[in-house]
């Protein structure tokens, strides 16, 4: 089969290889030259002229099934598959045991969904492929079990893909996602350190591992792992990227920011780049730096709804409601699933004074974050400020049949009741309160701020525990 390295240089040049075609004149040429025309074609992704070399060099050297196999690979690329078949049905002809032909033969199977058949031909092939060729077939029949989602037989020939070739990179990554969707990830995890330990310097492992303990909210452990992985690969931007990310979560946002902000010398901006360096910015209440990097992410991708939602927070903290709520509903415009934008926007809405936008968004947001204590309590509390006491009693019923081990909402359905002067319903609640979170019953002395309220309360404590 033709080399992918590349061989000596013929005496044609590919220039005088397109006047001769261009000229229409007569030529010949040995097989050489045509696997060299063919290599460098296939560099440049000329379809048309592989196609052409292909035909002329199967006119001249018809007995050449090198030369039909590639023709075949050309119909794979450009998604013809009938013209693939066709084609190396003509090559099998000619030589149906020879290795490439059939490697072929699978792949086209493949490209059509026939996974079972593609995966026998390629069992066939591999006790017959050289030592250097067999990490690729072992690949590919993982790739087929995979696609067929059975993903513990992938995950077995993936693995032997790098026994191996150990620098094998897709097959690492894919062994990953295989874990990944099997929600395998401490077995993924055992795999990779094992994988470390008889290839210490393999970036791929180091960074695969990194995800996965990421993934696993092992932040610190994924930190010394992308660590290995930029210490290995210098100028590793991804590695820096994720590192950041786990700074973040630890609520590290100096190390965090300095993350990104190398990345950002390792590789071209983006959007989402742009956006982390912001939120970074703004979790060190830097919100001027943290505003110029989320603009600039909507420069790069005005519908970039993160970043729209960052320019929300940071006008929210500096209580600048409208240009807050425009932001929020620019980031909503083409993803209305954004819970944190209806609840930011909810805010701002009440601090404006728009009691039905504030109430739509309260109710959006509430669905979505469904299990978020923050949203319920606020959303209950507007109603309890201006005095709908059974609205704010309706929403915390209705949040505590979602979250019933929520310790601030049993306390503040207590105050919501004394506030709506259902005593008798509120003494009742506070007694249930009282024997789910006892050591959290300072919640309902610090909602209210008036002393004589505080010390009645109090009271009502001491005699249910008693």
């Amino acid at each position: 089969m033709i080399s992918n390295s590349r061989r000596e240089e013929p005496s044609v040049s590919i220039a005088e290889f397109e006047r001769l075609i261009q000229a229409g004149e007569s030529f010949f040429f040995e097989i050489d030259t045509y696997e060299f025309l063919l290599e460098h074609y296939r560099k440049t992704a000329d379809l048309d002229k592989v196609f052409s070399v292909c035909q002329i060099a199967r006119s001249q050297h018809p007995f050449s099934v090198n030369f039909i196999v590639e023709e075949a690979r050309a119909h794979i690329v450009n998604n013809d598959f009938d013209k693939a078949q066709h084609t190396i049905e003509e090559a099998e002809a000619l030589q149906p045991f020879e290795i490439e032909v059939q490697v072929t033969k699978a792949w086209i199977l493949q490209e059509c969904f026939k996974f079972d058949e593609a995966a026998d031909i390629y069992k066939k092939v591999l006790p017959l492929t050289d030592s250097k060729e067999k990490d690729e077939i072992l690949y590919q029949i993982g790739s087929c079990y995979q696609a067929k989602n059975d993903l513990k037989t992938a995950i077995q020939y993936y693995k032997e893909t790098l026994i191996a070739n150990k620098g094998h990179k897709e097959a690492l990554y894919e062994l990953a996602f295989c874990y990944d969707e099997l929600d395998n990830l401490e077995g993924s995890i055992s795999f990779y350190k094992q994988f470390i330990d008889n290839d210490p310097y393999s970036v791929e492992a180091w960074y695969n591992l990194g995800l996965i303990q990421m993934r696993l909210s092992l932040y610190r452990d994924a930190i010394t792992s992308f660590d290995y992985a930029s210490i290995i690969e210098d100028g590793f931007s991804s590695a820096f990227f994720n590192k950041g990310n786990c700074h973040m979560n630890l609520g590290q946002y100096e190390e965090a920011l300095n993350c990104f902000l190398t990345t950002s010398k390792l590789e071209q901006p983006t959007a989402e780049l742009f956006t982390h360096i912001g939120a970074a910015y703004q979790k060190l209440e830097r919100f001027a730096e943290a505003l110029n990097f989320y603009r600039k992410a909507l420069e790069f991708d005005q519908e970039y709804e993160m970043a729209a939602f960052g320019v929300g927070e940071c006008m929210e903290e500096q209580e600048r409601w409208k240009e807050a709520v425009h932001f929020y509903q620019k980031s909503l415009k083409n993803n209305k699933n954004i819970g944190h934008a209806w609840f930011g926007k909810a805010r701002c809405e009440y601090q404006l004074g728009n009691m039905i936008s504030c109430m739509e968004a309260y109710d959006n947001a509430s669905r979505i974050l469904s299990e978020n204590v923050d949203v319920w309590l606020s959303w209950s509390h507007v109603y309890y400020k201006e005095g709908w006491y059974d609205k704010a009693i309706a929403i915390t019923e209705e949040a505590l049949e979602i979250i019933p081990e929520s310790a601030e909402l049993l306390y503040r359905y207590v105050a919501y009741l004394m506030g709506g002067g259902k005593y008798k319903a509120a003494v009742m609640a506070l007694e249930n309160a009282i024997l789910i979170a006892p050591e959290k019953k300072n919640y309902i002395l610090e909602f209210f701020t008036d002393l004589n309220t505080q010390k009645a309360i109090y009271k009502i404590i001491e005699q249910l525990e008693n």
